[in-house]
């Protein structure tokens, strides 16, 4: 058991302490419209990313997604997945074109971050 007297010496700050949260860091996506088409009619991917594609934006001919590096982590792991049980060749390819999109700016997040 403590027995005794424990002082505070200096000064004493009392105020208000804000909890300012930094916004995550969000990383650029462009993929054709037909690209955008086929992750939006894939069911497992809406289901799973829907956030992540609900807000595209459009820029030259591009439909543009920004996301954080963890969204990107997480729509590379779900069009990779779908991509490897794609029911026909031509699903099979088109998702594998959009899941070497996303892991080209993932791949470049992670080298400038370990500059």
């Amino acid at each position: 058991m403590f027995s005794g007297f424990v002082g505070w010496r200096g000064a004493l700050n009392v105020g208000v302490i804000e909890n300012r949260m930094k916004e995550p860091e969000t990383h650029e996506v462009e993929l054709r419209p037909d690209e955008y088409a086929t992750l939006i009619r894939n069911a497992m991917i809406v289901s799973a990313c829907k956030h992540m594609l609900a807000t595209p934006r459009r820029r030259s001919g591009y439909v543009v997604l920004r996301l954080t590096e963890a969204q990107l982590e997480d729509l590379a792991g779900w069009v990779a997945a779908e991509a490897n049980h794609a029911k026909t060749r031509d699903q099979e390819e088109s998702l594998g074109e959009v899941c070497d999109q996303v892991e080209g700016v993932l791949t470049a997040v992670r080298r400038r971050k370990n500059r």
